[in-house]
């Protein structure tokens, strides 16, 4: 799913509670399938959509949860479903002036959400409350609010920051800077957050991960057709070294330089397909491998900052990226890393200093994503005000909009999709015995968390109403410490590293486990007025799509406990490696705003939407299997409404520049990739709207893996 960048993304996190499970017996394998063709071509389907064979209950739509607004009916659906189900919501929607795209699910639930929140910090700003939580939301809250307050105190927030830059004179005090630095909640040059051992999941280890920056990824210092977007962040650069004091003249020089280092960490880099190996992203070097690799960094002095004196225990994502980076630091003249981190410093806190440097890093961004305006300044404080104290707001969130029979809804869906996977797995002809007993039972303990944390995070730093800065400075540090006291401690199942206001839903392989937070439990994807199949259309896909994650080629590599552990037999391996190869040669065919996707870095999304689609079908099949009647709705059978709502949750504009940087840095395909990719490998698609054999939505041969 996605919002980052500032887009929605299906990604990983965590969740708790067991589905029920049984181990059925596996069915006979026949002989593998050809590595090209890894699923066969579906049965002959009718030239009409199969008649209902109950009596039938007529409703409308939008009776039963869907736009009739958002079709489009000149188009063919078996040509291109996305067109179909979402054309008449493009025609119409306008991308408002501060987004890069407009949305349906995602974003129209968040600009919901965010409406709610102004309500209750516009309340406590106006009139602190008694609550003490409240009060502490509105005094944060406020002083982001405060511009007056914020302009007149320019660049003194971060004025010990650079004095500690300013004192980089050799590789050492350079190490210090970077120490002080990651200590208040910066991440540069590389990052360090707590991750668990993937030899040993009930344990927390520091992880190192490649980082340093300024672009989105690797690719734009690298490609010749990224150049452009090049030459805007040197432009970037030297602006920012102006507004730190430097001279125009010697700024450009210096922001030239800065490109060559940012370039050379580039090339150093791990691309985000290799990123994306969780056997190749975790080396145990552990505390004396890491100083090895960087010799030339003061590794104790950073530890020490971090609280981490006697940390022994660290894996690292790409061990080259620290070679490089050792090489840098002796290589790279100390002034030309004092203008890195300053123009670092600068671009990462534009949104807490004045408006000339939040404009201007704005006005960089935009390039990439193609905004017109900033957000009102509302909209920026509700969110900042949620980043630094999200258990706060969450807990009146949940209160006031997270009624009990969402969280039940989810529950049940949980349960039904678990069942449906559990068929699934007793039936799949490519997968051995002894492979398909052990994915039983990491799908028997595979757990969820549905809603908000069993305990709520308290927060105990000091709230200035009249110091915007110093509050997200401090709120910074405070999460930075929370992290950082994490590693060397065992895991935490019942720990939350997200707002259960957020609009997303995730799965951790290494909890085997999925998230579904309150914030997303609301309509398109679920309402209670909706119907079984267009609430199974829509969140249970959703929760489908990630259970298959524990599945996909990824979270296929860690088992049931979490551990980064090969549970697979070998010639089945070669057959789901065969069937995510079909996935990634499939999505590598689809572009979007003339950028082909790269199927090897989405394959995991890819095969997650498949799977969910197939998933919650079945499981919605199976919940009205009971029913006296079946309905129809404007002419659309249950299931064409299924399908229907899978489509209409994704309805998407984007801009042009977004859909570019998308395509390029995303491990998600395009919302019209997501329904045409997902629904063209499944059969009963084909069945549901009688689409014939060759038709798009209908290939000769289907991808599927799950």
């Amino acid at each position: 799913m996605r919002i980052a960048l500032p887009a929605l993304l299906f990604a990983v996190a965590c969740g708790s509670g067991k589905p029920q499970t049984t181990n059925p017996a596996p069915a006979p394998a026949p002989a593998p399938p050809p590595a090209t063709t890894p699923e066969p071509a579906p049965e002959p389907v009718a030239e009409t959509p199969p008649q209902p064979t109950k009596p039938v209950t007529n409703m409308t739509l939008a009776a039963v949860g869907l736009d009739p607004e958002a079709l489009d009916r000149t188009a063919d659906p078996c040509e291109d479903f996305y067109q179909f189900a979402c054309g008449g919501y493009i025609a119409k929607a306008e991308i408002p002036a501060d987004k890069p795209a407009t949305m349906r699910s995602f974003i129209d639930i968040s600009d919901r959400n965010l409406e709610y929140e102004k309500g209750i910090l516009e309340a406590a700003r106006a009139k602190p409350p008694a609550d003490p939580a409240l009060k502490k939301l509105g005094a944060f809250y406020g002083s982001c609010m405060d511009e007056a307050t914020i302009e007149k105190a320019g660049m003194r927030p971060i004025k010990p920051l650079l004095n500690v830059i300013g004192d980089i004179k050799d590789a050492k005090t350079l190490s210090h800077a970077i120490s002080v630095l990651h200590q208040q909640g910066y991440s540069p040059l590389f990052r360090m957050s707590p991750t668990q051992d993937s030899a040993d999941a009930t344990k927390m280890i520091a992880g190192i991960d490649q980082g340093g920056l300024g672009l989105p990824d690797r690719d734009y210092y690298l490609q010749a057709d990224k150049k452009p977007l090049l030459d805007e962040y040197q432009t970037l650069v030297g602006d920012l070294l102006v507004m730190a004091g430097h001279r125009p003249t010697a700024a450009k020089d210096e922001a030239a330089q800065v490109l060559v280092l940012e370039t050379a960490l580039a090339k150093a880099s791990k691309d985000k397909v290799a990123m994306r190996d969780p056997k190749g992203t975790y080396n145990r070097l552990d505390r004396a491998g890491v100083a090895k690799a960087m010799s030339h960094f003061d590794w104790d002095g950073f530890w020490k900052l971090q609280g981490l004196a006697k940390v022994t225990d660290v894996t690292v994502s790409a061990p080259d990226f620290l070679t490089g980076v050792d090489a840098l630091l002796t290589s790279t003249k100390p002034d030309v890393w004092r203008n890195y981190l300053t123009a670092y410093v600068l671009r990462s806190s534009s949104s807490l200093l004045n408006k000339q440097l939040e404009d201007r890093v704005f006005q960089y961004r935009s390039k990439l994503a193609g905004m017109k305006e900033l957000p009102p300044r509302w909209k920026r404080c509700v969110a900042r005000t949620e980043g630094a104290m999200p258990d706060l707001l969450g807990q009146v969130f949940v209160k006031d909009k997270f009624p009990g029979q969402s969280k039940q809804a989810a529950e049940d869906q949980v349960h039904a999709i678990s069942e449906a996977m559990k068929a699934n797995l007793a039936a799949l002809p490519w997968m051995d015995e002894t492979t398909k007993k052990a994915a039983e039972h990491k799908l028997e303990v595979m757990a969820y968390q549905i809603g908000y944390p069993k305990k709520w995070k308290t927060y105990a730093f000091f709230i200035d109403p009249k110091d915007y800065a110093k509050n997200m400075m401090a709120a910074d540090k405070a999460e930075h410490a929370r992290q950082m006291a994490k590693i060397g401690k065992p895991v935490d199942k019942d720990d939350w590293d997200i707002s259960a206001v957020l609009v997303n839903a995730f799965y951790d392989p290494a909890m085997n486990r999925m998230v579904f937070p309150a914030g997303i439990l609301q309509t398109p994807f679920y309402s209670v007025d909706s119907s079984i199949a267009v609430n199974l259309g829509g969140m249970g896909v959703v929760v489908g799509h990630e259970l298959t994650h524990g599945f996909d080629d990824q979270g296929a590599q860690y088992d049931a406990d979490g551990n980064l552990k090969d549970w697979w037999q070998p010639a089945t391996e070669k057959l789901f490696k065969q069937r995510t190869q079909c996935v990634a040669d499939q999505y590598s065919s689809y572009e979007i705003s003339g950028v082909k996707l790269n199927g090897a870095n989405t394959t995991g999304e890819n095969i997650a939407d498949i799977g969910g689609v197939k998933l919650a079908l079945s499981a919605y099949r199976a919940l009205r299997a009971p029913a006296k009647d079946t309905v129809v709705a404007d002419g659309f059978t249950e299931d064409q409404q299924f399908f229907l709502a899978f489509g209409q949750a994704w309805c998407e504009k984007a801009r042009p520049e977004y859909e570019k940087l998308l395509a390029t840095v995303d491990v998600h395909s395009p919302a019209k990739w997501r329904i045409n990719g997902a629904v063209s490998d499944t059969p009963d698609f084909a069945k549901a709207f009688s689409c014939k054999a060759g038709s798009k939505m209908r290939p000769k041969n289907a991808c599927v893996v799950w």
